[in-house]
């Protein structure tokens, strides 16, 4: 018996279908003709006996991996997070300080020309709204990249 002659026995118990090395070799072997009627009588006599798997075996199986596959989403929903928080916060002391060096020049110039006090208090309004629009774009970075994840996860899994 050669490899060939296996590969076509493993193919018929299997009721797999013959690709073109296998049907060629199926018409020139004189054992695997012989052999080839036996070996799809057996194949469907296996079929036929195999038993059904029980009905609750689905429900059992996905009961008992829950926590595993929950555990990952968890640990894989972090990372785009992780990722997203990572990057924006590398600029964060640049915009900070680029944000300070704005408000002082802003109020220096405001303080030639206005009282004092009236540029110190248009310098603070200029400083909260600096300050709110930092806060709201830092604030969605979580929206986003759980947004993200979410897209992902719907290309991966339909």
């Amino acid at each position: 018996m050669t490899e060939a002659c296996r590969h076509l026995r493993s193919r018929l118990l299997l009721a797999r279908p013959l690709d073109a090395a296998a049907a060629a070799h199926a018409t020139a072997c004189e054992h695997c003709r012989t052999e080839r009627a036996t070996l799809a009588t057996l194949a469907a006599a296996l079929r036929a006996a195999a038993p059904a798997p029980p009905a609750a075996l689905a429900a059992r199986v996905r009961a008992a991996a829950a926590p595993i596959l929950a555990a990952r989403a968890r640990r894989i929903a972090w990372r785009p997070l992780a990722r997203a928080l990572g990057a924006a916060l590398l600029p964060l002391p640049l915009i900070v300080a680029g944000s300070a060096a704005a408000l002082r020049g802003l109020y220096l110039a405001l303080a030639t020309v206005l009282p004092e006090t009236l540029s110190l208090y248009l310098a603070l309004n200029a400083a909260v709204a600096a300050a709110l629009l930092c806060a709201l774009t830092y604030g969605a970075i979580p929206l986003l990249a759980a947004r993200q994840a979410r897209l992902h996860h719907e290309v991966l899994h339909g």
